[in-house]
C-alpha cells in the first residue's frame, strides 16, 4: 500500500513538473517576442530564414519566406512555445520550392 502512494505521488508531482501552468514563459509582448526571435536565430533548422516577429496582445505574427513548409511549421511551434496566446503564421513558402515540387 506505501508503495503504491509513493508511486502515486511521483506521477502527481511529474505531472505538475511538466504542467505549462507552471512553465516559466514570458509574459509581456515584448518577452514573448524576444523570446521567440532568440529561439529562431538559435535554432539550426530556422536561424537562416530570417522571419519577423511582432507580438501583440499575447498574439503572435510571424512573416518572411520560407525554404519549405517545414520550416513555416517550425516557427509556429516556436512561437506557441514562447507563451504567444495565439500565432497567426503568414510566413510564405519559396518559389523555388513549389516550382520544385511541379517537377516531381
Amino acid at each position: 500500500m506505501r508503495r503504491i502512494f509513493l508511486i502515486v505521488c511521483q506521477l502527481v508531482l511529474a505531472a505538475i513538473a511538466m504542467s505549462p501552468v507552471f512553465a516559466e514563459t514570458p509574459r509581456t509582448d515584448a518577452e514573448i517576442r524576444q523570446c521567440i526571435s532568440d529561439r529562431l536565430m538559435n535554432s539550426p533548422g530556422l536561424k537562416d530564414q530570417k522571419f519577423s516577429v511582432e507580438v501583440s496582445g499575447g498574439v503572435a505574427t510571424l512573416t518572411g519566406v520560407a525554404a519549405n513548409p517545414g520550416k513555416k511549421g517550425g516557427a509556429t511551434q516556436v512561437a506557441k512555445k514562447c507563451g504567444a496566446s495565439s500565432v497567426t503564421n503568414k510566413i510564405t513558402i519559396a518559389p523555388e520550392f513549389k516550382s520544385d515540387k511541379k517537377k516531381i
